[in-house]
């Protein structure tokens, strides 16, 4: 009996290896196919036609990523079924066969990945997951407390329909029935089990807020009574152990939903054997550890020539956006850059705007590249409480030139755009940009290569993503959503002779752990708030909020 309980204990210990192995092997792959494809750069975006003769001159390229994406599904589809058939105490070849065969496993794991997506927005390890997780900047907006309730009691509900079906696998394996059948007997076989399941995830959930709260206050004393270098110091090693923490967590709730019977899933391990134990928790920690070093979760030297920069030209959240008002307001708290967002009109006038579309107050809606200038200008809508009009750039690099401010332009580009086009911008606003010593940036990669040819102006990628940093000259600056910023990629830019902006940065727990990775450029909408942050920071580093942050925010895949 002792060796049966050892062999189930140390089975999720090997579980936390395998995760992380796959989690580290499926990233190199990953990275290593989208290499091999073209560069985003090249990508045509001149016109729908030349787009889609790059399409299918590329077609092949594109094909293989597709079946390198498979081979990475098989990958984890071996692991789900080898730990099943392990655990059922059916391992064999046919049933191994029939397993990687099944539809239904196949559907049971899509479904387990696609439930697991909100605890990997929180720190879970669950494979793949991570590659569908939410930039934090576009939850931050609707994340009040009783979202986080709703939202929470939500994911509480689909896990428990998940667990009542947990055996459709099996049923899968060893009956070759239909899943409407598998689902029925699933269903009824595990009728009383609520109750276990509901005290299994608050188990974990608070060991969780007990572990990572513990540490987080830790920190916080850590940061009280020791310098910049111990304290920085203590949070790499709390961020290595509460990886290994969350690696261990991900095991038991994969093993929860793998598990036929409850005696394996719920089994504590009685063993007196200590060195055992510890040999448990040198492994668990030394994944966290690999972990931290692999994907950037650690603290860095932080950069103290930091750049502020107001996003969409407001001062505060309640200001209008990319307005002039905004604009003679911000300036006073004396930004780095002002941020802004133009697109053009159907006949080649540029305006601020962040969206695409224009909700006119005449109840009707207007998308701005299909509306003409004299149509547009007249159009009275509410933003924020405040009835503005569309601004012209024209009038608004202007008059950011009066007060001597500089401006980092988001060229919005919507559909495809021509080098023609690019021209024509360049030609009307180039001179006014010069004079305002302004940067630019554009999700359209191809477009900035193209801009670049007859601008001046330093260029930068936006992207709402991970973007791989290389050495194009053209590509001066990388501006990336806060969230999936880590300490690998502050250094990669910084290696690459760049700089790195984040965005959009308004809490001071995400300044502070942004700081903390080596971040350059904050793009908030609280300017002046934001530099008195870091002001502070740059005299004594604070690293409670990054430990936080980095070990349960921040989005990596290993």
């Amino acid at each position: 009996m002792g060796k049966q309980r050892l062999s189930k204990h140390w089975f999720s210990v090997i579980l936390v290896v395998v995760l992380f192995l796959f989690n580290d092997l499926s990233s190199h792959i990953i990275d290593t196919i989208q290499s091999y494809q073209p560069s985003a750069y090249s990508i045509a975006t001149g016109s729908v036609g030349k787009l889609l003769t790059y399409l299918s001159n590329n077609w092949l390229t594109y094909g293989l990523t597709l079946i390198g994406y498979f081979f990475v599904w098989m990958m984890l589809i071996v692991i789900v079924v080898t730990g099943m058939l392990l655990i059922w105490g059916l391992a064999s070849r046919q049933h191994f066969l029939i397993g990687l065969k099944s539809l239904q496993i196949h559907l049971a794991v899509f479904v387990m990945v696609l439930l697991f997506i909100p605890l990997n927005q929180v720190g879970f390890k669950f494979p793949i997951a991570y590659y569908l997780t939410i930039p934090k900047t576009f939850i931050d907006p609707i994340m009040t407390p009783v979202m986080w309730v709703i939202i929470g009691l939500v994911n509480i509900g689909l896990l428990l329909l998940a667990y009542r079906l947990r055996l459709v696998p099996y049923f899968a394996i060893t009956t070759r029935q239909n899943l409407k059948i598998n689902v029925t007997h699933s269903w009824q076989q595990t009728k009383f089990q609520t109750g276990q399941f509901l005290l299994t995830i608050g188990k974990y959930a608070l060991m969780t807020i007990a572990v990572i709260g513990g540490f987080f206050w830790l920190q916080r004393l850590f940061d009280q009574v020791l310098n910049t270098g111990l304290n920085r110091s203590m949070v790499n090693i709390l961020i290595a152990i509460a990886i290994g923490y969350f690696y261990f967590v991900t095991s038991q709730v994969l093993l929860l939903f793998i598990t036929k019977d409850q005696q394996i899933a719920h089994t504590r391990l009685q063993d007196k054997k200590l060195y055992l134990r510890i040999i448990q928790v040198i492994i668990i920690g030394l994944v966290g550890a690999s972990s931290s070093l692999l994907s950037g979760k650690f603290v860095s030297h932080p950069i103290k020539n930091y750049v502020v920069i107001a996003h969409k030209g407001v001062s505060s959240e309640s200001d209008a956006s990319n307005t002039i008002i905004s604009l003679n307001k911000v300036s006073k708290t004396k930004p780095d850059y002002v941020e802004i967002d133009i697109q053009a009109t159907s006949d080649g006038v540029y305006v601020l705007s962040h969206d695409a579309k224009i909700k006119a107050k005449n109840g009707k809606t207007y998308q701005i590249n299909e509306t003409p200038w004299h149509i547009l200008k007249k159009l009275r809508y509410e933003e924020n409480g405040k009835i503005i009009t569309a601004t012209p750039f024209i009038a608004y690099i202007k008059r950011a030139n009066q007060l001597n401010q500089k401006l980092l332009v988001e060229l919005k580009i919507n559909t495809t755009i021509t080098t023609a086009q690019l021209v024509h911008f360049q030609k009307k606003y180039g001179a006014y940009l010069t004079e305002n010593r302004a940067q630019l940036q554009s999700m359209n990669q191809n477009a900035i290569k193209r801009l670049a040819k007859y601008s001046d102006r330093p260029i930068g990628l936006l992207s709402p993503v991970v973007n791989s940093v290389n050495n194009a000259k053209f590509n001066t600056f990388y501006a990336m959503e806060y969230s999936n910023v880590n300490t690998n990629i502050a250094r990669q830019v910084i290696k690459k002779h760049k700089t790195l902006y984040v965005w959009t940065l308004n809490k001071e727990a995400d300044i502070n752990s942004n700081y903390a990775l080596g971040v350059q450029g904050y793009i908030t909408d609280y300017p002046k708030e934001t530099r008195e942050i870091l002001q502070k920071l740059s005299r004594h580093a604070v690293y409670a909020d990054a430990m936080w942050y980095i070990v349960m925010l921040q989005k990596t895949a290993v």
